[in-house]
């Protein structure tokens, strides 16, 4: 069992780092904005310590993916070595990043937006 947790705290940090560098953040930036030092966050990645899940969601915020789809990253061995699962987590940072914008706007803006997105999806599904 303990050789399980091992592997997955290995094949977890590693899904970290990779996501980290497709960002283009350091060490530094990453522990910096959770507030704990680089070579604390080094050892995540390497799998030699495991993460809290705390810790691990406030990765997930800095990097603008989702915790969930890190793990399910992690815990899969149909995965390794590939990153085909990457463009599924780049839409969730957009989606948080979009619905963090989304929800600034004024709520008259909001509905005038979610009006044309609306319209231009029906407009596509009519093409197709």
């Amino acid at each position: 069992m303990d050789g399980d947790l091992d592997d997955f705290d290995r094949r977890l940090g590693e899904r970290l780092k990779t996501l980290r560098k497709k960002r283009g953040l350091s060490l530094a930036d990453v522990a910096s904005e959770i507030g704990i030092s680089y070579q604390q966050l080094q050892k995540h990645e390497a799998g030699r310590n495991s993460l809290s899940t705390h810790r691990l969601l406030k990765i997930a915020k800095v990097l603008e993916v989702g915790p969930q789809a890190i793990l399910n990253m992690a815990a899969s061995q149909a995965d390794a070595g590939e990153l085909s699962k990457f463009s599924t987590l780049q839409r969730l940072g957009e989606r948080h990043r979009l619905l963090k914008a989304y929800f600034a706007l004024p709520e008259e803006i909001r509905l005038v937006f979610l009006g044309l997105i609306e319209s231009s999806r029906r407009h596509n599904n009519q093409e197709s």
